[in-house]
């Protein structure tokens, strides 16, 4: 499946360097990209990921799990629970579990390291109509 047009972050902003878990329930082991042009405008110096780049980053790894390119229709929590830097937190767990819902997935997931969770997440994303 061809995401390109959709899947802008991916192998820009982060890298996914592992998967594992099967089914509903996955974790993509994934890397910050520092050299990421998002980082210079937020902050130089001082890179902090920005609330909105995490929140793409799950639905990119949602989409990957689903085989499905999806929308987000509803977002239930989101929580950033702590500041997440390339400098501070190169490798990270995103946490993606999924249940079915009509017309797409209702999505729970975080994004934590060995010390930290940097954000919890839950809503529902919709499968993308214009999808053929």
């Amino acid at each position: 499946m061809n995401y390109s047009s959709e899947m802008l972050l991916v192998n820009k902003y982060y890298k996914i360097i592992d998967i594992y878990g099967e089914g509903s329930n996955v974790v993509y082991r994934i890397v910050f990209l520092p050299d990421c042009d998002v980082y210079r405008g937020h902050f130089p110096g001082n890179p902090v990921c920005p609330g909105v780049c995490n929140i793409q980053t799950i639905k990119e790894c949602t989409m990957m799990l689903t085989g499905k390119k999806l929308t987000i229709s509803t977002i239930k929590q989101c929580r950033l629970t702590a500041v997440a830097s390339p400098m501070i937190c190169q490798e990270i767990d995103v946490r993606i579990s999924i249940s079915p819902i009509d017309k797409g997935f209702t999505v729970t997931a975080t994004m934590t390291d060995a010390e930290r969770t940097y954000m919890e997440y839950k809503g529902d994303m919709v499968i993308d109509s214009t999808q053929h």
